[in-house]
């Protein structure tokens, strides 16, 4: 596909396609029967596939809940597609420019056909793929896949590093697929992606930057695989700060990385590593003690349930983030959110 389906035909309304912050949402018009509805679909897919690719129906009948969307992310060097598409048939032939793209089937794929070869796609299956040359796909089930499409150049790949990408029949179980790639492209959709947009494009980069640098074992460009580093950094400490267990010994342990490169790898962030477990138990606390029924609970348990180690820990932390004592921050509700607020702004995404 197209870096975002951008293009629609000539008869689609104008609300059909709706951009906002970078995403862009496809789904068929209400009000049509059934067979303008996939024709409608088809000619929007068409229109949007770079090959260009051709539908068919993959029956002789629609089904009547009839249902195909789209929705696409664009950012530099990168875009993401989410497609579902209704039982058919399609084919393409090959591009003016390579189109190269990781590809996550959420649903199986008979007949798919790609670089001469046919194969069945599994569910979860995860595959590079190099759209220079022609290919096709059965699915008579429907078929749902997330792709990113990614700039070649921009990762300084070339035809034979990529020949090399698609000779990877299915790389699900690499440890970054398993562990942040396959999380990214299950969750992307989720309601806080408004907020995630800016942070979201370095990242996918960086991501397949990292991906592509281990399956060769060939050194990525430290630049580009910071982003991807942080991101997985962070995410392990939001998913284990409430366990007071949680210090910047585990985060090395998990991160592979030595002490004093962990250090380097957050010099520019808001927060070093130790800050930031510390910001995230400080926002629980506060959102706790905002909390109507929060005096049904010692102070005790509180600072045990956002993860600090002891009572005295929580009272320094919420004192140097908001000048607060326990009391005074259980005892006005209102206050303590609006600082929460502004703690969780500094600690962003």
């Amino acid at each position: 596909m197209k870096s975002t389906p951008s293009t629609s035909p000539k008869d689609t309304q104008p609300d059909i396609l709706d951009q906002l912050q970078g995403l862009k949402h496809y789904s068929v018009p209400a009000g049509l029967n059934l067979e303008e509805k996939f024709e409608h679909w088809r000619c929007w897919y068409g229109s949007a596939i770079d090959t260009p690719a051709r539908l068919e129906k993959a029956g002789r009948h629609i089904r009547p809940q009839f249902n195909p969307t789209a929705l696409s992310l664009e950012g530099p060097g990168f875009s993401l597609v989410d497609v579902t598409n209704e039982p058919a048939s399609c084919s393409w032939s090959a591009p003016p420019e390579p189109q190269n793209w990781l590809l996550y089937f959420r649903s199986s794929c008979t007949g798919f056909s790609f670089s001469g070869s046919t194969e069945e796609i599994t569910p979860g299956t995860v595959r590079f793929m190099d759209h220079s040359s022609p290919g096709s796909f059965y699915a008579p089930a429907g078929l749902s896949a997330v792709r990113i499409h990614f700039d070649r150049h921009l990762l300084g790949l070339d035809d034979r590093t990529m020949k090399r990408l698609e000779r990877l029949a299915d790389i699900r179980q690499h440890p970054m697929v398993r562990g942040l790639i396959l999380p990214a492209l299950s969750s992307w959709q989720d309601a806080n992606l408004q907020t995630e947009l800016p942070r979201l494009q370095p990242v996918f980069r960086s991501m397949m930057t990292s991906l592509i640098s281990s399956l060769l074992e060939a050194p990525a460009d430290d630049s580009d695989v910071r982003p991807a580093r942080i991101a997985a950094i962070k995410k392990f400490i939001r998913r284990n700060y409430r366990n007071p267990a949680l210090d910047v010994a585990e985060v090395v342990a998990y991160s592979f990385l030595s002490r004093r490169a962990l250090y380097y790898l957050f010099e520019n962030e808001a927060f070093q590593v130790n800050q930031y477990i510390r910001a995230l138990r400080t926002l629980e606390a506060l959102e706790l003690l905002a909390d109507p029924n929060s005096w049904k609970r010692s102070l005790g348990t509180i600072s045990e349930a956002s993860g600090f180690t002891n009572l005295q820990a929580m009272r320094r932390a919420v004192k140097e983030a908001t000048g607060l004592t326990l009391g005074e921050a259980q005892a006005d509700p209102g206050l303590s959110l609006i600082h929460a607020a502004r703690l969780r702004e500094q600690i962003g995404p």
